[in-house]
């Protein structure tokens, strides 16, 4: 039989889904795909590549549907190839058998993940990063992709800057209560028409780019906000707030939408397009979904990668579902992943039992304390309150809803303080009661057994809750790996290291809507502060990748705490292990001089999944590619040139070899000796054990042998590699090793 041309093909297959989309019943359900396509494949009739999936959607959607402009959301150029569309499922499946499409994925809902940070992580008037030379930032421009922004707080000021860079195309869009106006020299840019695939579900807030939840206007100011004096959350955290980059530039894309906050993964994407055709150097993403899919599955991680084959980085956000092993989101190796710790800030509120004994608590309640009054304690409930048991009392409160919700039922029964204890799965750590109707405040899950164990050893226990009001700097052991930050190792990508780095994201203070300040946590408040610091290594070396900077970032981390000791993980109070904390904790100091650096490019990500341990397929692999062969000849392997290791041994596997290169970004005539540290199981060599630098940008290469010992281990076995400068500097570049044996 003779072979039909592309251009027939095409004919042939569309004419299909034309009698095919014939059959739909009208009344079908829609929610939102994204659609990717192979550019060369476009039939050459078509003069532009919407006009080509135009014609298809056309084709396969039912006749009533064919004139509705709402069908087609989105189209895709820079992150993407493609499109997104309302489609059925039936439709969906028609579409991946037309010649040129690659994959037909549903768009996914996806969720929302100050006065002390920057001083906690060393940055002061007089630091290098914050000198005069660098001015804090200015002309990086950093893109938030959040819930929007507020623009009339004061972290917003663009008092002391300069023109708007001139390579700036972005726009400051006019909509409900948000006009040009709006934006200045510090907020240049905000965009809002990004509910396509969000308004499919269910209605959307203000139809601008104004905030109506917070959280897109706390990681803005987090990350490159204003100095503002005298800021504090009702009292609380009072100081100068300001971001990590406090001279960069703003550009705001506003993606979530409702007073849930869901984020819908066609509206991200395309963001993050405009966002980079805008002229962004910087994104931030504190969103995820529910999982740890891979990349092919991952709108956000696809959008990531056309990111940073423009050279523009991309952080974003470990995730809140610690303290569980494997739960570690956002884990694409191309974005920079980034965990939540606690500052050496506590807003104290102590109890004092009767037998004496006094316990740390926390509160953001201002008022008077309550004395020695009768201790009770319940499960407190929604159902079973008991005016005459609460009465005039104070409460421990072993509850599952949320500090504040309690704290009204309690108040309402009559009660006269509470004790709000936390998650067990919260470790020792507490969070203050955000909002409460009454003296109370919260303790760890440990502390609140103790305090179970006195209420229930005395016939007439008593408590105290006093002083309230109480803000501590300074005083307690920081940073703590937070008990809720998503730990590794990656589901996805279990042979590299996730999360990659951890930051402040426990009781940030920053900017929220209607112009005031919030004090929240979560990974979400920890992703802004990298993106901050990123601008300002940006700042100062210009011509840097995004994968350099994530290695200066990961390669500087700390491992220690304010008193020397290793960094403890709030669950256990033992030494965080890799997978907690990555590398470690960001040293923004150290990071902008890390004397080497692991450099990648984009190719370099491909070859890693053309041989890697996923066997993905060229069609997956071309969804990052857009061509085909995807995968070069040589497929030269998965040895990815990671600032870590992730050490994965095969059933019956005992030796790998890991090679890797290193530029010198220090000085010229550097040498760095090896140090190594190996674990039990696993034997770690290095050759050559010295590297020497002519010059300024060089390069040397290095082995490492990793031998296993056993057959089979434990998931917590580790070990580090530390190349210590002994001519040119003082610098340290550390890198962390996990070791996994496949079962």
């Amino acid at each position: 039989m003779k072979q039909l041309n592309s251009s027939a093909r095409i004919l042939v297959t569309l004419l299909f889904l034309l009698v095919f989309g014939r059959a739909y019943d009208v009344k079908t359900v829609r929610k939102p795909y994204i659609v990717h396509m192979m550019k060369s494949m476009k039939p050459q009739h078509f003069p532009l590549h919407e006009l080509w999936y135009a014609s298809i959607l056309t084709h396969v959607t039912s006749p009533a549907s064919t004139s509705d402009p709402s069908i087609l959301l989105y189209t895709y150029d820079v992150v993407l190839h493609g499109f997104a569309a309302k489609l059925s499922s039936a439709e969906a499946a028609a579409l991946e058998s037309v010649n040129g499409c690659l994959a037909v994925t549903p768009s996914a809902l996806n969720k929302l993940h100050t006065t002390h940070s920057p001083q906690f992580l060393g940055l002061t008037d007089g630091s290098r990063l914050w000198s005069q030379h660098l001015n804090r930032g200015e002309d990086v421009i950093v893109g938030m992709v959040d819930t929007g922004i507020w623009p009339e707080s004061a972290s917003f000021s663009d008092n002391g800057l300069g023109p708007v860079p001139s390579r700036w195309k972005g726009e400051c869009e006019s909509g409900e209560q948000f006009n040009s106006s709006n934006c200045n020299r510090k907020l240049i840019g905000a965009r809002f028409h990004f509910f396509k695939g969000y308004k499919s579900r269910s209605g959307e807030d203000f139809r601008s780019a104004r905030d109506n939840d917070g959280h897109g206007t706390h990681t803005a100011s987090t990350a490159a906000g204003s100095a503002v004096r005298g800021a504090s959350y009702n009292g609380f955290g009072n100081g100068t707030a300001m971001g990590m980059a406090p001279a960069a530039r703003l550009a705001v894309y506003k993606v979530c939408w409702g007073l849930e906050g869901y984020c819908d993964d066609s509206d991200v994407a395309a963001a993050m397009e405009k966002a980079i055709e805008d002229g962004v150097d910087i994104i931030s993403v504190s969103i995820g979904g529910d999982y740890d899919n891979p990349f092919y599955q991952d709108h956000q991680a696809l959008a990531a990668f056309g990111a940073i084959q423009r050279g523009v980085f991309v952080s974003v956000s470990a995730g809140n579902d610690g303290p569980f092993f494997a739960s570690a989101k956002n884990t694409a190796p191309w974005m920079t992943t980034v965990g939540a710790s606690s500052m050496d800030r506590e807003f104290l509120s102590p109890v004092k039992l009767g037998n004496g004994e006094v316990f740390k608590g926390s509160s953001f309640y201002r008022g008077p304390g309550i004395q020695n009054l009768p201790l009770v304690y319940d499960f407190c409930s929604n159902h079973g309150l008991d005016p005459h048991l609460f009465k005039g009392k104070v409460v421990l409160c072993d509850s599952h809803a949320n500090s504040t919700e309690t704290a009204r039922l309690v108040k309402n029964a009559g009660a006269a303080g509470m004790i709000f204890v936390n998650y067990e799965v919260d470790g020792a750590q507490d969070f203050p009661i955000e909002e409460s109707y009454l003296p109370a405040t919260s303790v760890s899950f440990r502390t609140g057994e103790k305090i179970k164990a006195y209420a229930n050893s005395t016939e007439a226990p008593t408590a105290t809750i006093n002083p309230i009001g109480l803000t501590v700097v300074r005083k307690s052991i920081a940073p703590i790996v937070a008990s809720f930050s998503s730990r590794g190792p990656s589901v996805s990508y279990p042979d590299v290291l996730k999360p990659d780095v951890i930051a402040p994201g426990v009781n940030i203070l920053a900017a929220w809507k209607d112009g005031g300040f919030n004090i929240i946590s979560g990974t979400s408040m920890a992703c802004p502060h990298v993106s901050g610091i990123a601008a300002l290594i940006r700042a100062a070396h210009p011509t840097w990748s995004p994968a350099a900077i994530r290695s200066a970032l990961m390669t500087t981390a700390s491992t220690l705490d304010n008193r020397k000791q290793p960094i403890k993980d709030a669950l256990t109070l033992r030494a965080a292990d890799p997978f907690v904390m990555g590398a470690g904790h960001v040293n923004p100091m150290a990071a902008v001089e890390p004397g080497l650096v692991y450099d990648l490019g984009p190719q370099d990500y491909i070859n890693y999944l053309c041989g890697g341990l996923n066997n993905y397929t060229k069609k997956q692999i071309a969804l990052l590619t857009h061509k085909w062969p995807p995968c070069p000849k040589s497929e030269l392997g998965a040895d990815l040139n990671y600032p870590s290791f992730s050490v994965v041994f095969k059933k019956g596997e005992r030796v790998q070899v890991k090679r890797r290169t290193v530029t010198n970004v220090g000085s010229d005539n550097g040498v760095y000796k090896v140090w190594v540290k190996s674990s039990q199981s696993v034997k770690v060599s290095v050759e050559p054990s010295t590297l020497v630098f002519k010059r300024r940008h060089d390069q040397a290469s290095f082995e490492v042998r990793l031998e296993s010992k056993v057959k089979e281990g434990d998931k917590g076995e580790y070990g580090e590699i530390t190349w210590k400068c002994i001519q040119g500097g003082t610098h340290v570049v550390r890198s962390p090793i996990t070791f996994l044996w496949a079962v």
